[in-house]
């Protein structure tokens, strides 16, 4: 573990500017900032901004944006920890991990055994392939028929495991390797007279995480009596399948320059999409798609094209695989492939031209998709076009953006032809697990409905938004000292204070987590700036931090010399700043609550007096407020 000390050493010394400049060429400086072309995305004119003074990088395109170890950490695919050691080695600072407990030596040393004897391995099979006669004959001959070339099976570090039953685990052992770390990476099996490996006679498929390392193997049998056709390796301690895509490291560049992903099902589809010249493609590595390999193409892009064979079992994978996507707020869209071809035998068939153009013009959303499927299949058949319809409403629901939800329901119903508010009431039942609750799924989601609807929306909009003003005062100004007529007082204490007197708690579940850290961190003793929140683990808490200090353009200093066109500065009357806010939050807090005790009344036919005894109280301090607003700020 590397010292909380080390650690701020480092990003001491990590000017963003130099770190972010060692890696893009076209990085150049325009008043304060430095702007080059995005390197996550593909774009003509540059909308990526480095900050010196504030320590960030942000994007004004697709929005990405952090400091020097995050950059670091999406650019070269490190880990947190690998990010701030390669750092390190740039800026000279000695490294000193804290002493590790028994228990996470262990880990780290099976770890380490585990990445030693899995790279052994690689060189092993690439050398069999490559070195021997067999691996010609056979290993070669077949990659050769598959129509990939030797630079492609280099590129992908391709190899062979001879049939002999324990070649790998036998040579191992006689170079010194432990048994342990064999067993352990699955590579070898023993028992107490002999040993044997996992991937006899088969052409090997290396899987790497995202920066490059080999975590383990897929193997595809050459003897048509096996009956696995393929193998994989199992999961340990370094290797989790769920969170690994197979052809990632190869793909993550394309992927970010042509803002998509398609994914295949198989190895050797992804590397014949490379060899016809697509490289933007990744696989599942034999297991399902998950939430945790969506999120790893979500650092790359937004964008998802699922390739699949037109069989029953492409179009049950898809199916799954459309809602997961959607689930995890990703755009989707499908191509399928004539009866019995798939992306690796259809990418032979044609020129590169020919395949780039048939994957463009045969891309469909999901609801194009599913309605051609409910055409083809349901035909006169009420009962399947319900199924189908239910099937998309389903789809439908998982999507987390409210306004997305709404403009794919409008595009269903005119595609369907079915009535707008029939669609949202299926959708509806989904999003709550509950029939009885239809209704208010239903105003949460369409656009049809009657203004006293849209009230209570709209007041929590605005007090998640008040909510969120008071963090941002507090992230930048929270050391700050407050002068008022009675006394003086910090920023932070003023805020918590006031939240305190009238026991206002946050409404929204993120933004009071960060408050609670706050909180108890000021309750520690600590000093807290912006910086604290930039350099956060937190990923979000540190889009937050971004988003809070970032400004596309800059407003300059002569405007208020030369023209006297004045902008305004928050920070010269901070006290008014200061005081609205608090005042704004508790208006909008008060405003919330008289809504629900409203909601209440009228939904219950015998009013209790004690309602009505806080809505007066309520109306009250509303008055209070708004008059406090209106005398100290018009």
């Amino acid at each position: 573990m590397i010292p909380k000390e080390t650690i701020d050493k480092i990003f001491e010394a990590s000017n963003i500017e130099d770190v972010v400049g060692s890696y893009l060429a076209d990085l150049k400086k325009k008043g304060t900032n430095y702007w080059a072309c995005c390197p996550f995305h593909n774009e003509k004119t540059p909308s990526f901004s480095v900050s010196p003074t504030k320590g960030i990088y942000k994007c004004f395109g697709c929005g990405e944006g952090g400091n020097s170890v995050n950059f670091v950490m999406k650019l070269g695919g490190f880990s947190y920890p690998e990010a701030l050691r390669e750092l390190a080695k740039k800026y000279n600072i000695e490294v000193e991990e804290e002493q590790l407990s028994p228990e996470q030596i262990d880990r780290e040393n099976k770890r380490d055994g585990i990445y030693v004897i899995i790279s052994y391995a690689n060189k092993f099979f690439q050398n069999q392939l490559w070195e021997t006669e067999e691996g010609k004959l056979i290993g070669i001959s077949y990659f050769k028929q598959r129509g990939f070339s030797e630079e492609i099976i280099k590129k992908f570090q391709l190899g062979y495991s001879p049939k002999l039953k324990n070649a790998l685990t036998q040579q191992a052992v006689n170079d010194s390797y432990q048994q342990e770390f064999l067993e352990e990476s699955g590579l070898s099996f023993f028992n107490e007279t002999s040993n044997a490996d996992r991937f006899k006679e088969r052409v090997i498929f290396p899987i790497h995480n995202y920066s490059g390392k080999v975590l383990g193997f897929g193997g595809r049998s050459l003897d048509p009596k096996n009956k696995a056709k393929y193998l994989n390796s199992p999961e340990s301690a370094i290797y989790y399948k769920s969170k690994v895509l197979y052809g990632l490291y190869f793909s993550k560049s394309a992927i970010g320059r042509e803002d998509n992903c398609y994914i295949v099902e198989g190895y050797t589809d992804v590397v014949s999409m490379h060899q016809a010249g697509i490289e933007n493609v990744v696989s599942a590595s034999g297991t399902a798609l998950s939430a945790e390999q969506i999120n790893l193409i979500g650092r790359l892009t937004k964008n998802i094209t699922l390739l699949f064979d037109g069989d029953d079992a492409g179009l049950r994978a898809s199916f799954k695989s459309i809602d997961l996507i959607l689930k995890e707020g990703m755009n989707v869209k499908i191509v399928m492939f004539p009866e019995g071809e798939d992306p690796d035998s259809y990418s032979k068939k044609l020129s590169q031209e020919e395949y780039i153009k048939y994957l463009k013009e045969n891309e469909k959303d999901f609801i194009q998709y599913k309605t051609e499927l409910l055409n083809k299949n349901s035909k006169n058949d009420p009962a399947k076009r319900v199924k189908y319809i239910k099937d998309i409403a389903r789809s439908i629901s998982v999507i987390p953006d409210r306004l997305l939800r709404s403009e794919y329901c409008k595009i269903t119903s005119s595609t369907l032809n079915i009535k707008e508010e029939d669609l949202l009431l299926e959708i509806s039942t989904f999003l709550t697990g509950n029939r009885n609750n239809t209704l208010n799924s239903i105003r949460n989601q369409s656009t049809k409905v009657i203004a006293t609807d849209k009230v209570p929306e709209i007041k929590n909009s605005l007090l998640e938004e008040c909510e969120k003003e008071l963090l941002r005062l507090l992230f930048n100004y929270g050391d700050r000292i407050l002068e008022f007529e009675e006394e003086k007082i910090k920023v932070n204490n003023y805020i918590l204070e006031e939240l305190g007197v009238d026991n206002i708690s946050f409404t929204n579940s993120f933004y009071k987590e960060v408050l609670k850290e706050y909180s108890s961190q000021i309750d520690n003793g600590e000093s807290l700036d912006i910086k604290y929140f930039l350099h956060h683990q937190d990923k979000e808490i540190q889009q937050l931090s971004i988003s809070f200090i970032s400004k596309k353009h800059e407003i300059s200093s002569k405007w208020e010399e030369k023209h006297q066109i004045y902008t305004g500065d928050e920070t010269k009357n901070l006290e008014v700043t200061i005081s609205k806010s608090v005042l704004s939050l508790k208006q909008a807090y008060i405003k919330s609550k008289i809504s629900e005790i409203n909601d209440q009344l009228k939904n219950d036919d015998d009013s209790s007096t004690e309602l009505i005894g806080k809505l007066v109280k309520l109306n009250k301090g509303l008055v209070i407020i708004n008059k406090l607003l209106s005398r100290n700020f018009n």
